[in-house]
């Protein structure tokens, strides 16, 4: 996020949750929510926009999404929807043409982990929801998904089990 792009309309921090909102002309009169997850990002990511800089309105979003799991998650699915969607097929050929020690890292970028795997399920999850757009029988190809199952698999092996 170029801050002299933007202009900052207010900053929020709540435990590990850095929030900003911004405003400028390029979001077409929208303020835009980031979000920064201080313990796994580097950097403010997008998180949404609202129509118009509401503070209680846009306060009261940031509360429900810091203490509610399950909208962190419905969020989190629709980002990778969206981030699926837009994944352009060439994201295969520069996989394939990675040795076997750089693989890992790619195929952690193509299911877009952070630096801890913690959850099996959500690996299954957008080993499907890739499976939904680039599978053979869906008009995909049988290499991409031959390298989605890959990346699954080495990537299984590195979840975080339970305690």
């Amino acid at each position: 996020m170029d801050g002299s792009y933007y202009e900052t309309l207010t900053e929020i921090v709540i435990d590990n949750y850095s929030f900003k909102v911004t405003w400028s002309a390029a979001s077409k009169n929208c303020c835009i929510l980031w979000i920064q997850d201080t313990d796994i990002m580097e950097q403010f990511e997008a998180l949404g926009r609202f129509s118009q800089f509401d503070k209680r309105s846009i306060l009261e979003f940031i509360v429900r999404y810091v203490t509610n799991m399950s909208l962190r998650e419905k969020i989190s699915k629709k980002r990778f929807s969206l981030y699926i969607e837009n994944l352009a097929p060439t994201v295969f050929e520069e996989i394939q043409k990675l040795e076997h020690s750089q693989k890992a890292a790619a195929f952690k970028n193509l299911y877009n982990l952070d630096s801890v795997i913690d959850e099996a399920a959500d690996l299954r999850w957008k080993r499907r929801c890739m499976a939904k757009k680039f599978h053979p029988d869906k008009g995909g190809d049988k290499e991409a998904m031959a390298l989605i199952n890959e990346g699954y698999e080495i990537l299984k092996s590195k979840t975080r089990k339970p305690i």
